[in-house]
């Protein structure tokens, strides 16, 4: 486990713990009750150290794709919070299918030659 504040920590597992429709406005005011001196631009910090650890999982997903609806995309982890949703959650959260993978090149150009 990295190593963070308490602050952090204890942030971090109350949301972890909850099941309602938080979004990122939500977390960055709870971090401003727990700590009025740091910004709501350290939230994004928090849930990068957060995704590295692998430790609340749910957390990030949650920031990351709320704050992507708000229109302030968490440019680092966005494709990887994406990549680890099913079709379902994909649709859910209005983000679409997934871009489809290049098939390997087989030799076979299917491109006509002039």
């Amino acid at each position: 486990m990295a190593h963070l504040a308490l602050y952090k920590l204890e942030l971090l597992d109350e949301f972890e713990c909850r099941d309602d429709d938080w979004t990122c406005s939500d977390f960055e005011r709870r971090l401003l009750q727990v700590r009025p001196k740091v910004f709501s631009q350290d939230a994004a910090g928090i849930i990068g150290m957060a995704h590295k650890d692998g430790s609340w999982p749910r957390t990030v997903k949650r920031f990351v794709l709320t704050r992507h609806q708000a229109g302030q995309p968490t440019r680092e982890l966005l494709p990887q919070v994406v990549a680890r949703l099913s079709a379902q959650e994909r649709r859910e959260w209005g983000l679409g299918e997934p871009a489809a993978q290049n098939p390997p090149d087989s030799g076979h150009s299917t491109a006509k030659r002039i």
